[in-house]
């Protein structure tokens, strides 16, 4: 897990940024190919432009495998309640079961300390399964999950 700096860096996490959208586009009607076949709504380029958001690279062999968006307060689209939002993870196809997703979900909230939310689309059922293994073992089973309008929101605290 690297942050995403430089040029190479962020041309990669704009390329897998499309293959994370047509993953989430299987569990919610949010995402839609526009006339000119680009996902939409795509709020990266607006994420990228914020201070308060943490772009990293989830890598395998060197090569980017995946990536986690994390937002740190105040940023305007996470509860103002916590620290840190998790806001998008994602790891490419190849890298599944393989732990490196649960790798790199570990080295993101190992890599801030304070109050956590992260969100999971309550119809993403490998999702869930897989962010209630990891929040249980990061947390030692000491976190919230809490339901929302389509979303399911684990609260926990690190450090």
């Amino acid at each position: 897990m690297t942050p995403a700096a430089g040029n190479r860096d962020l041309a990669a996490l704009r390329r897998l940024y499309p293959l994370y959208l047509h993953d989430l586009s299987a569990f919610t009607e949010h995402y839609v190919l526009d006339d000119d076949a680009q996902w939409q709504p795509s709020y990266l380029e607006d994420w990228l432009t914020r201070p308060t958001s943490h772009s990293l690279l989830i890598r395998v062999d060197g090569r980017p495998a995946g990536f986690a968006l994390v937002a740190e307060r105040p940023f305007p689209h996470m509860p103002q309640d916590v620290d840190f939002h998790l806001a998008e993870f994602f790891v490419a196809q190849p890298y599944r079961r393989r732990g490196v997703g649960r790798a790199g979900a570990l080295a993101t909230l190992r890599a801030f300390t304070g109050s956590w939310n992260l969100s999971v689309i309550d119809r993403n059922l490998p999702a869930l399964a897989f962010w209630r293994v990891v929040t249980a073992e990061f947390t030692g089973g000491d976190y919230s999950e809490l339901a929302g309008s389509g979303e399911l929101f684990h609260r926990f605290s690190t450090g």
